[in-house]
């Protein structure tokens, strides 16, 4: 826990701000009223978020044996309060590293257990933790499973879903329509098989938030439509029986702040087909409706807080689009030739405003 005066902005360090799930909590950042300075990374100067933060660095990438060193000494430079990220090959080096890189940099390393992380960040332990655990799961085998493979085309018929045991956006899933995609999918290593689950209009994603003792602080669901791996139409609402099956799942789980559950709606009722243990991509629109995680966690894990309770939030519309930022030469040439750079408001990237409501 930090003692941080009251008039001192909280440093905090996005690793990642390229991606989406760094992004939103850019954003969350930004509707907080605690006082902060941004100081934003990310691999390449063509990202969008190093362009919109206080102070932003070029980083190595998160499998570099040197990262977690980096890491450190920008902490140290920058005099870091507490690192974020919402980018999973970057919370693996922290989660294992956390309890160096707090005690070398002072900063509050906010990643989930590499207990947690393992589960949820293996869709087949997920899935195996869920069947364990007596909660709705999807019917799944390894690819490299042939007997299981075969009983789960016998009992659940296809399509099935072939998924990497890690990663996300949707990236490498394939649908199963027949005994061929299952031979070609046998030969993958690294991927799990599941059941389909519902349809694709029946799918929600539940924001849960938990204090530091893993007990639940407030869940909000979402219903929502994906275009290219992410949430592009999202709708708030009660949806009792979602919320109720979340809710089992962080209960079981208790996890450290937030954690992101991907449900469908089934015949037999709601099934998970996903746990994140982290921010999310849904992250900014919880918090623009008033369910902002983000703020919670520099409130209570940063500031020693009492453990928040979050708002119910049964409605609101959210409707994603494209967008630009125009970056300065200055801004990438200094970038490009240093990886540092400390904005000024002549540096800043301009946004465009288009879809914004008028003054």
């Amino acid at each position: 826990m930090h003692q941080i005066p009251p008039e001192k902005p909280l440093v905090v360090l996005v690793i990642a701000v390229g991606g989406n799930v760094s992004q939103g909590i850019l954003k969350a950042l930004a509707l907080s009223d605690l006082p902060t300075r941004v100081i934003g990374t990310d691999i390449s100067p063509q990202q969008m978020g190093l362009h919109s933060v206080d102070v932003a660095y070029v980083a190595p990438w998160a499998n570099d044996p040197g990262f977690v060193d980096w890491c450190i000494g920008i902490c140290k430079r920058e005099k870091v309060d507490v690192i974020l990220s919402g980018c999973e090959p970057v919370l693996r080096p922290l989660a294992a590293h956390r309890a160096h890189i707090e005690a070398e940099s002072g900063a509050v390393c906010f990643v989930t257990s590499p207990e947690i992380l393992e589960i949820c960040d293996d869709k087949y332990n997920t899935c195996a933790w869920l069947e364990a655990n007596g909660l709705p799961f999807p019917a799944y085998a390894a690819a490299v499973d042939a007997a299981g493979l075969e009983k789960l085309a016998q009992e659940h018929g296809f399509p099935l879903i072939a998924k990497p045991r890690r990663g996300g956006g949707s990236q490498g899933v394939m649908q199963l329509e027949d005994d061929w995609d299952l031979r070609y999918i046998a030969r993958k290593h690294g991927y799990v098989v599941q059941e389909y689950l519902g349809n694709p209009q029946s799918e929600y994603t539940v924001g849960c938030f938990h204090d530091c003792n893993g007990a639940l602080c407030g869940s909000m669901v979402l219903w929502r439509e994906l275009l290219a791996g992410t949430t592009y139409r999202a709708e708030a609402g009660a949806f009792p029986e979602v919320r109720a099956a979340a809710e089992a799942i962080a209960q079981t789980l208790r996890p450290q702040g937030p954690c992101n559950i991907q449900i469908r709606m089934t015949p037999r009722g709601p099934v998970c087909f996903e746990i994140n243990p982290r921010f999310s991509g849904t992250t900014p629109i919880r918090a623009r409706m008033g369910f902002n995680e983000v703020d919670a966690a520099l409130r209570h894990f940063v500031l020693g807080e009492a453990a928040p309770k979050l708002p119910e939030v049964h409605q609101g519309v959210a409707l994603r689009y494209w967008n630009e930022l125009y970056a300065g030469d200055e801004a990438l040439t200094a970038l490009e030739a240093t990886g540092e750079l400390r904005h000024s408001a002549e540096t800043l990237g301009w946004v465009e405003d288009y879809g914004m409501p008028p003054a």
